[in-house]
């Protein structure tokens, strides 16, 4: 069993919830996973330019943010569309890639689940298999104005497919909000002489992305608290704890930096497909 490299901290990387924040270039440390340790140069620009974004881009209020889960809600539920035949093989074989894939990134980032007949619940990537002339695989995903995905559909063109480290390990990270690319030897890359695995440089960008949106959220946070602290005339409630601040790419060791403080609550008051 595939077990993630983890280290205990994660360096320290300054956004601020703005649009320059985000895209400006920067060095990665690779603090977790496969490639623990190794420093990657950041170019926001390349990574997300027309035709190759490998970050996909999402404005709320003139703040730029990548389109990713909210790290807060990974892992991310997995369900097969019941009534497929799929094989207790092809689960082994499917949740075996989507391990690595958590092994090379260094995060928990999934859950297996189920999901009844008929239903379509929007906070679980839900597996399907079609046929799809063409296609192997094709994604179609959703998002917030905010760019937080919660909505993912992703079709095989068979139970074969499941099999295939490069087609699962492809359509699982655009059900993570990534995209194509050209810009790196990435297994985003279109075609199949792509990489069968995550490259160092798709890890890199993966960490960071998830990174910004955990930032994210804690900006998001503070502006609710002050929205509702200014709606408060006096009487507050007051939580037990703030939002978890530890490091996404320690929650599957176990490590938590989270403290325990109070803030004040009160009245709180887009989508693509990928192949």
């Amino acid at each position: 069993m595939l077990r993630p490299v983890l280290l205990v901290s994660l360096a320290s990387v300054a956004f601020a919830g703005s649009s320059g924040a985000q895209m400006s270039d920067s060095m990665w440390p690779i603090p977790a996973g496969a490639y623990a340790g190794r420093v990657v140069a950041i170019n926001s620009n390349l990574a997300v330019r027309k035709g190759s974004a490998f970050l996909r881009l999402s404005k709320l209020k003139g703040d730029k943010r990548f389109v990713a889960w909210n790290p807060s809600r990974l892992p991310a539920l997995v369900a097969f569309r019941p009534g497929r035949a799929i094989s207790a093989d092809d689960s082994a074989a499917f949740w075996m890639i989507l391990m690595r894939m958590e092994a090379d990134i260094g995060m928990r980032l999934f859950e297996p689940a189920t999901v009844s007949p008929g239903s379509d619940p929007g906070d679980v990537i839900v597996v399907d298999t079609r046929s799809m002339p063409g296609d192997d695989g094709r994604t179609y995903l959703t998002w917030s104005n905010d760019a937080g995905v919660y909505d993912a559909r992703v079709f095989f063109g068979s139970r074969a497919i499941l099999h295939s480290q490069r087609i699962v390990t492809h359509e699982m990270m655009h059900a993570l909000g990534f995209g194509h690319t050209s810009a790196w030897s990435s297994i985003m890359n279109s075609g199949a002489d792509a990489p069968v695995s995550l490259t160092l440089e798709d890890v890199a960008y993966a960490q960071y992305a998830f990174d910004s949106r955990s930032s994210s959220e804690r900006h998001d946070m503070w502006e609710r608290v002050a929205l509702a602290n200014d709606r408060e005339t006096g009487s507050v409630t007051r939580m037990d704890r703030l939002p978890c601040r530890t490091s996404p790419f320690n929650v599957l060791a176990g490590i938590s930096d989270c403290v325990a403080e109070s803030y004040f609550t009160g009245a709180i008051g887009a989508s693509g497909t990928s192949h």
